[in-house]
């Protein structure tokens, strides 16, 4: 058996790299706290301005809950304001391509900024689920989203810079629609599901997937990448093949 010594990839330190994983760690937590700040005001006015005009404690400790709950609210509005002013603002968005993982490469820097601020802010709306705001932030920042397409809980769609959905589509609960892959480089490809379709709650579609107009994916399906899905016709599976073709 060969004894590792250690060897592997090195790590970059070149400039370049170096400014931009500081720039990935700095970013985050400066935009992250800025969207805090509404909240921190609402609590702290509530305890400067509002709490000493109480005259009982129990009157007081009860609002308090009502105060915390807005408060969260509103810290998921500002996450995803916040974060979608700066990556629409900066124009972070990456585009579809075969691209080096090193960070030195402008669309994998991209790539990650995009993803270290989209994940979080996309998990706090899932909390408090309301399709039409997810899809409007999904659209800030970056994926084209039509008029009536409607998004069950609990969806990851992980790369929305490169996702198209089409008009009265629906994408089922648990729903995962992956826009890149990490082999050899990254790669990134579009996904684009038509108009009147139906993606199956739990299933997963590849990079590079294409669901052609009133196409129907069956819940639990895998569709592997580049693979297309033909119009009026119902597909299942893992992965997924033609089960049959609809009127």
């Amino acid at each position: 058996m060969k004894r590792y010594t250690g060897e592997g990839k090195k790590i970059d330190r070149s400039s370049v790299a170096v400014f931009r994983m500081i720039l990935l760690v700095l970013i985050p937590i400066i935009v992250f706290s800025i969207a805090v700040v509404p909240s921190v005001l609402i609590l702290a006015l509530y305890y400067l301005y509002l709490m000493p005009f109480i005259p009982h404690l129990l009157v007081s400790l009860l609002l308090l809950p009502f105060f915390l709950v807005i408060s969260f609210v509103i810290l998921i509005i500002s996450t995803a304001f916040f974060t979608g002013i700066f990556i629409r603002g900066f124009n972070i968005i990456y585009e579809h391509g075969s691209y080096s993982k090193s960070i030195k490469d402008k669309n994998t820097f991209k790539f990650t900024l995009y993803y270290i601020l989209y994940r979080p802010t996309a998990k706090l709306l899932d909390i408090i689920f309301i399709p039409p705001i997810y899809a409007r932030y999904l659209s800030l920042i970056g994926a084209k989203i039509g008029k009536h397409a409607f998004f069950g809980g609990r969806n990851t769609i992980s790369d929305p810079c490169v996702t198209e959905i089409g008009s009265k589509t629906l994408i089922g609960g648990g729903a995962t629609i992956m826009g890149h892959l990490g082999e050899q480089k990254l790669i990134i490809k579009k996904v684009t599901i038509g108009n009147h379709c139906l993606v199956g709650a739990e299933s997963l579609i590849m990079p590079g997937v294409t669901m052609k107009d009133r196409s129907v994916l069956g819940g639990k399906s895998l569709v592997t990448k580049n693979t297309v899905l033909e119009s009026h016709t119902m597909y299942g599976g893992v992965p997924a093949v033609e089960i049959k073709k609809n009127k």
